[in-house]
């Protein structure tokens, strides 16, 4: 019973609609007559499928005539073909007009536009209007004439509001209108009102020219006077340290090999040599004698711990006993009290 059920349904729906096999192109990539295009790649046709209803002629008042199944594209076009609703008092001669040839077009209507662009990059050759990158239509009607005379016109946004082809084109400033605007943006930077004398007009342009000059001329004399003020600082950094590590070895502070190494590294931080130098004692054998510049040098950069695993913390006690003193006091800071 349910298998007979329903192939009683399937016999009546087929009776309510014909599927013509004919497809029909119903968008491209052209410009239309409204000097606007339509992208194919930004054609949302899912949108359009959740309800692919179309009317006769764009007319929505005499009701849908036809639903679009088997879209296809095809390079910068969109097929589809066209299913009669035989329950609509025109279908018998929509039918008739499609087999015979004079019912030849498919015409987008009520587009839906999501995105659209100025891109000169996106225009053709007789295009004056925006190029739509991203939209869909509500309803795609069977015509006599193709183009959508009549139809393409009609543009909404996605809350279905009226669009104006304005709303996506800049408007264009005059030459007139550039040549205020640049005569008002000159004046205002000469300090000129809009009544001044060509005369004065001239004069201020020699100042603002005169001005210009001048400040080249200064800018040179800053730069020359920048480079020595830098030469000078250079200079006065290299004497500092030189006397620094002078008088260092003067005071027997520094050895030879460890007055060039600090040299080196501190060429241009006097003020850090002259710390470090100031934390240094003065070195001499107990026989009176000059140390031995590595030698001195390889044990001032080592700790009490590391000089008594060593086994080299006696022989600093003999031959250098202030860097002794230090080394204990730096240890034992309790002793010092």
């Amino acid at each position: 019973m349910f298998a007979i059920s329903n192939r009683i349904r399937t016999a009546s729906s087929m009776e309510n609609f014909k599927k013509i096999d004919r497809e029909y192109c119903w968008t491209d990539e052209s410009v239309n007559v409204y000097g606007y295009r339509c992208l194919t790649s930004g054609c949302m046709v899912d949108q359009f499928e959740k309800n692919p209803i179309g009317f006769k002629m764009h007319n929505r008042d005499n009701g849908v005539v036809v639903r679009w199944e088997d879209f296809r594209v095809d390079g910068d076009k969109i097929y589809a073909k066209p299913v009669i609703n035989l329950k609509h008092p025109d279908a018998e001669r929509t039918i008739a007009e499609i087999e015979s040839g004079f019912l030849n077009a498919a015409s987008c209507g009520k587009i839906v536009v999501l995105e659209a662009s100025n891109a000169p990059e996106l225009m053709l050759p007789g295009q004056k209007g925006p190029t739509l990158v991203k939209w869909y239509p509500r309803e795609i009607s069977l015509v006599d004439i193709p183009g959508n005379h009549g139809a393409l016109a009609n543009l909404y946004d996605s809350d279905g509001a009226d669009l104006d082809l304005a709303d996506f084109v800049k408007p264009k400033t005059s030459d007139m209108s550039k040549s205020v605007l640049l005569a008002a943006t000159v004046l205002a930077a000469l300090n000129l009102s809009d009544s001044a004398s060509q005369d004065e007009f001239n004069q201020a342009v020699q100042d603002l020219a005169d001005r210009a000059a001048k400040a080249d001329e200064l800018q040179e004399s800053l730069n020359t006077v920048s480079t020595e003020l830098q030469d000078l600082k250079a200079e006065t950094t290299r004497t500092r340290v030189q006397d620094l590590i002078d008088k260092g070895k003067t005071d027997k502070k520094l050895t030879v090999a460890l007055a060039e190494k600090l040299a080196k590294d501190y060429a241009h931080n006097p003020d850090g040599l002259a710390d470090l130098i100031s934390t240094m004692p003065a070195q001499t054998l107990i026989s009176g004698e000059t140390p031995d510049a590595a030698d001195l040098a390889d044990l001032q950069g080592k700790d009490w711990d590391t000089l008594y695993q060593q086994g080299h913390l006696e022989r600093v006690r003999t031959q250098y006993p202030d860097l002794y003193e230090q080394l204990r006091k730096t240890k034992f800071p309790e002793s010092n009290s």
